[in-house]
C-alpha cells in the first residue's frame, strides 16, 4: 500500500499537473503535436502570436481539458497566418471577416482570433506584455495573465461559464500586474470590476486599493467611458468623438444606441444579440427566440440608422419540448 506523505505547496501543485497530463495525454498528444506545428510554422514566418485559451490557461496555472487552440494575432496578419499554415497542410476557412479564421489539421481546430470580445486586439501594448512561458518541454507565447482575464471577463456569456472560471483561476494565481490590469480594464470595466469583487468574496487576495480604483474610474470619472478607448486598427473612429468630420454620428456611438435598444425595447429585450458596424453596415449576430424578434432586430436597427445596410445573421433558437412525461416522485 503506497503511504501518502506530506507535500509542499509546490510539490502538490507539481503532483497535481503530473496526474492531469498521465490521465489526459493521450487526448492532448495530437492537440499538442498540431500546437507545436502551429507554433513552429508562425515562428518560422516571424509572425507574432499569443496562446490564450485552455492551453494559455494550462500554462498560467489550471489545469483542464482542452479540445482545440486559440491563437490571438493582428488583424493584418489573419490572412498570412492562413496561408503558412495551408502550405503546411492546414485546411482554412475564413469564418468571419470581423474576428475568425480557422484551420485544421487531423481534426484539431485551430482558431485564429484577431479581434475579441471587448473589441480588444493584438495590439503592441499586449503584444509587450506576451510571456515566454514552458510548455510540456518547449516554449511558447502566452497572452499575460492581466491580458488574459480582461479577455475571458468581456468573453463571459450564459452558455459558456468557463470563461469566467478561468479568469478567477487566474486570479487566484497572483503574481499580477495590477497597474496594468487596471489600464487594461477599460475594455470591460464594470466585468473586471465584478470578476475582482466576486474573487475577493472567495478569499482570493485581490488588493482593496484596485478595487476601490476601478470603482472610482467606473462611478466617479470619464475614464473608463467607451470613447476614451484606443482601436489600433479601426482607423474611421481614431477621434472617438460623437460626430464624424461629415457631421454625421460616429460608428461607435451608433453601436452603443443600438446595443442599449436592443436590450431595453419591448419587442425585442434580448442580451445575446451583438451588433459590428463598418462603414455604412451593421452586421448582427445572436440569437433570439422567435421570428418576430428576429424581424424587430431590422426594426430597432433602421430606426435608429436608417442610412445604414443591415445584416441580419440572428440565429432563432428552437426550443424543442421534452419527450414523454417525468414522474414526479
Amino acid at each position: 500500500m503506497e503511504i501518502k506523505k506530506n507535500l509542499s505547496h509546490a510539490e502538490e501543485k507539481e503532483q497535481s499537473e503530473r496526474d492531469f497530463y498521465d490521465h489526459n495525454l493521450s487526448d492532448l498528444s495530437e492537440l499538442n503535436r498540431v500546437l507545436f506545428t502551429t507554433i513552429e510554422t508562425l515562428e518560422k514566418s516571424s509572425i507574432p502570436y499569443a496562446i490564450i485559451g485552455g492551453v494559455a490557461v494550462k500554462s498560467l496555472g489550471r489545469p483542464r481539458v482542452t479540445h482545440d487552440i486559440d491563437l490571438f494575432v493582428r488583424p493584418d496578419d489573419a490572412e498570412k497566418v492562413l496561408e503558412v499554415l495551408e502550405a503546411k497542410g492546414f485546411t482554412t476557412q475564413k469564418r468571419d471577416p470581423f474576428w475568425l479564421f480557422k484551420a485544421w489539421q487531423d481534426e484539431i481546430l485551430v482558431d485564429v482570433i484577431f479581434k475579441s470580445s471587448g473589441d480588444i486586439y493584438f495590439d503592441e501594448e499586449v503584444r509587450a506584455h506576451v510571456r515566454r512561458v514552458p510548455y510540456l518541454g518547449s516554449y511558447v507565447n502566452a497572452i499575460s495573465p492581466e491580458d488574459f482575464l480582461v479577455i475571458k471577463a468581456a468573453a463571459h456569456q450564459e452558455h459558456n461559464p468557463h470563461h469566467w472560471h478561468d479568469a478567477l483561476a487566474v486570479l487566484k494565481q497572483g503574481n499580477l500586474d495590477w497597474d496594468y490590469l487596471l489600464k487594461r480594464a477599460k475594455h470591460a470595466p464594470r466585468r473586471i470590476l465584478a470578476l475582482l469583487i466576486y474573487g475577493q468574496s472567495n478569499d482570493i487576495a485581490v488588493p482593496n486599493e484596485v478595487i476601490q480604483k476601478l470603482y472610482r474610474g467606473v462611478f466617479e470619472s470619464p475614464v473608463y467611458m467607451p470613447e476614451s478607448i484606443v482601436y489600433p486598427y479601426r482607423h474611421d473612429l481614431a477621434h472617438m468623438s460623437a460626430t464624424s468630420e461629415e457631421g454625421t454620428e460616429s460608428p461607435i456611438y451608433v453601436k452603443g444606441k443600438i446595443m442599449e435598444a436592443l436590450t431595453t425595447d419591448e419587442r425585442i429585450a434580448e442580451h445575446d444579440v451583438k451588433v459590428v458596424v463598418s462603414d455604412k453596415t451593421i452586421v448582427a449576430k445572436g440569437e433570439v427566440f422567435t421570428e418576430e424578434q428576429k424581424d424587430a432586430v431590422n426594426e430597432v436597427i433602421h430606426e435608429i440608422a436608417p442610412s445604414y445596410e443591415c445584416k441580419n445573421l440572428v440565429n432563432v433558437r428552437i426550443l424543442h419540448a421534452p419527450e414523454g412525461s417525468e414522474a414526479i416522485k
